[in-house]
Parts: C-alpha cells; structure tokens; sequence
C-alpha cells in the first residue's frame, strides 16, 4: 500500500507543496499567538486585538484588488509573478516586523504601536491575497499535491503554535520594592522575546518562497504538472478560488482552507438542506469566531493571568486546523449536527463575553475559573472550525459556496468592527495595570 502511494507521487514535490502552503497564513496566525506578550508591552495594552482585527480586515482590499485586475484588464497580471512578488512582500514585512515591532509614535495626541499597525496590515495583505492565487495555482499540478498543500494550509497555524508553546510566556507583572525603597514593575521573561519569535516566521516565509520558486522551476516539479498553460488554467480557476475565500483574522484558521478542504469532502450527491438557515448559521459562527471573540480575548483570559492567555491562544490556534482535518476525514451533511454544534458553541460564547465583561475581576478563582476559560475557548473554536467546514462543504456540494463566502466575511467584518466599538469608543470593557 505504502508503496503504491509513493509510486504515484514525487515525495519532493509533496514536500514542497506543504512548505508553499505553509506561508498562505502563518504570519497572521503566528502574531496572534504571541498576543500575550504584546499586549504588555505596547500602549493598546488589551485593546490591541481589537486593533488588529479591523486591520486584517482592512486587508481585503487585497484579494478585491487583485480580482478586479484579473477581470478588467485586457492582459491579466501572470500569476506565478504575482505570488513571487507577494512572498517577497511577505518576507520584507515579516523583516520589518522583527525589527520595528515596537516602533510607537503619537497619533491624535496618544501613543500608537505605528510599527506593528503597518507591519500587520502588509502582512494581512499577503495572507489575505494569497487565498485567491495560491489554491488555483496548484490547480496546475496532478490532484494529489493539492492535499499536501492543504496540510501546509493547516500547518501555517500550528506551527506558529508549537513555537509559541516553546517560547512560554511571561509572568504577571507584580509592583516589587527594592532595597533603596525604589518600586518598580517587575515581571517574568519567556523563553525568548517577541523579536526572536518573528525571526522565525521570517525563516518560514523565506523557506515558502523557495518553495515556491522551486515548484515553478525545478524540471522534477514541473513534470509533475497536468497543464503547462498556466495562465489560461489559473483565470479558469480563479472565479472559484475567489469563492473559496473569506480570510479571519484571530481564529489562527482561514475560510479559504476550510473551503478548500470542503472541497475535497464533497460527495455531489444532492441534499435537502434549508440553505437560508446554514448560510445565517455561517455568517453568526464567523460573526463570533473571526471577528468578535478575538477582539476581547485578552479580556476574558488576563484577568486569570498570562498563563492562561497564553495558553488559551495557542491550544485554541492548535485546535482549529485539527478541526479542519477532522472534518476533511469525517465530513458532516446533516443540518441538524451543524445547528446543534453551532449552538452550543453559541453558549460557550456567552460565558467568554461574560468573563470578558467581567472584567477585570475573575468569575472563580485562577486555578478552576482559568481552567475553564481555556476549556472553553478551545472546545467553542474547535466547534466553529467544524461546523464553518461543514456549512462550506455542504454549500459546495448545492452551488451556494459564493453566498457562504460573502456572508463569512460579512460576519468576520461585522464581528470585528462592533468589538472595535465596544472595547475603544464605548469602553465597555475595562483592563487592569499594576501601577506602583
């Protein structure tokens, strides 16, 4: 069995299909898992995913961009060069970012993290844009590279995850007197600082490009091809790429490779689904998952301590590829499953906005009530993951997958923006500082 499996494949090219894939989102991921550690460091303090998820939202304007180009020009831009160009942008901003991350300057009269806003909306660019360039350019390749790719796809929020697990995170900040009666802020250091981290997704990215350079190149990849028209294939392809794609920004997980993953589940037999009723369940989950619940997780997590934050970011970014496999290997086409799962997810939520309204004070101590936040934020992301891959898949299979994709944005956008409202305009939601 084993045998056959590699006799019908270039392991190489496999290889370089998950490095490729692996630079779609691993910038955006990788930021968000070291959230915990820039929050303390930056003057947004808790604010800061707020910031960030109207950002990557921003982004959008990319992968529009890009499709209006494709669609109005008489020549429409190469594709191999474009994704060229959009890896070196992703390489010099991830640069930029290990360097100037905590670059601040004073906007309208207070203190913004200038460096990190720039370095994340170019970042959110690549990530965002690459969901309508890369899928169809492996569509140039035998059927059996695109699940390598996809397993890149979820690889670019685990990695980031694994790395983040090993950089643990630092301690509470405490107010400590020294000997001359001095008081100062002290706290713990990880492993390794926020700079070192980004040097490792410059690594990453740098890999991906030549992953990249050498699947258009190298004569062994090339082989491997089913079209040599590149061009005339990827403008086939890109109407439905750009129906597979709705970036989130905070879930460490992307529409793009749910849908294409959902792809690949689909049996095309039909089904009687009431479809108003998934494509509203979409938007809702996406609603929650991409856009409003990452914005106020440093809320609902730092009143328990970094550890928690931590931990709930990065197991949270773990589990929401994992979810995306499962769903790949046992697909669901019940409505009822979805609605059910959409729904208690929904009531896990509740208890995250409450911890976060709560905030800065804890519901339970911080050893059961941060338990149960981090329980509560994984399992309620792993079951959006599933059930945004099964409304995908199931949307797919009946010719809806345009509308799911416009309403999963919708709902991230919408997500994102109201949170933005409540944590900076409205203040809702309050955060603690030691001051000593």
């Amino acid at each position: 069995m084993f045998k056959d499996f590699l006799r019908n494949r270039v392991v190489l090219v496999d290889l370089l299909a998950v490095l490729f894939g692996i630079s779609s989102w691993i910038s955006i991921n990788g930021l968000w898992v070291e959230l915990p550690l820039l929050v303390q460091n930056l003057p947004e303090g808790w604010a800061l995913p707020s910031y960030l998820s109207i950002i990557v939202q921003i982004a959008n304007i990319g992968p529009i961009t890009y499709g209006l180009m494709r669609s109005c020009m008489k020549t429409p831009p190469s594709q191999n060069r474009s994704i060229t160009l959009l890896l070196f942008v992703g390489c010099g901003a991830s640069l930029a970012l290990a360097l100037g991350w905590d670059f601040k300057s004073v906007i309208d009269g207070e203190m913004r993290s200038t460096g990190l806003f720039i370095c994340v909306f170019f970042l959110s660019l690549v990530d965002c844009t690459s969901s309508v360039l890369f899928l169809p350019y492996m569509g140039i390749f035998r059927q059996v590279y695109l699940n390598s790719y996809l397993i890149g796809e979820g690889m670019s929020g685990f990695v980031p995850a694994i790395a983040a697990l090993a950089q643990g995170v630092s301690g509470n900040p405490v107010c400590v007197t020294l000997e001359n009666g001095t008081s100062i802020i002290q706290e713990g250091q990880a492993r390794f600082s926020p700079s070192s981290f980004f040097i490792f997704l410059i690594a990453m990215m740098i890999l991906s490009l030549l992953a990249f350079l050498l699947l258009q190149h190298l004569p062994t990849a090339r082989s491997q091809r089913i079209s040599s028209n590149l061009s005339s294939r990827s403008s086939a392809n890109f109407s439905d790429a750009l129906q597979d794609t709705s970036p989130d920004a905070a879930d460490a997980d992307t529409i793009s490779q749910e849908d294409s993953m959902s792809h690949q589940l689909g049996n095309n037999r039909p089904v009687k689904n009431n479809f108003y009723l998934l494509l509203a369940i979409q938007c809702f989950v996406c609603f929650l998952s991409n856009g409003a619940l990452p914005s106020i997780q440093s809320y609902s997590c730092l009143p328990y301590g970094n550890t928690v934050y931590h931990m709930a970011v990065t197991l949270t970014a773990m589990a929401n590829p994992l979810m995306a496999f499962l769903a790949f290997f046992l697909p669901c086409t019940r409505q009822h499953v979805v609605a059910t799962l959409a729904f208690v997810g929904s009531l896990l939520s509740t208890f995250i906005i409450a911890t976060a309204l709560y905030s800065p004070n804890m519901i339970g101590s911080v050893e059961v009530g941060g338990t149960f936040v981090v329980l509560t934020w994984v399992i309620s992301g792993a079951m959006f993951s599933y059930v945004k891959v099964s409304v995908a898949g199931m949307c797919r299979d009946s010719g809806w997958l345009f509308h799911c994709g416009v309403l999963t944005q919708v709902g991230s956008a919408g997500g994102a923006l109201l949170m933005f409202i409540m944590v900076n305009q409205v203040n809702v939601f309050h955060g603690y500082y030691i001051t000593c």
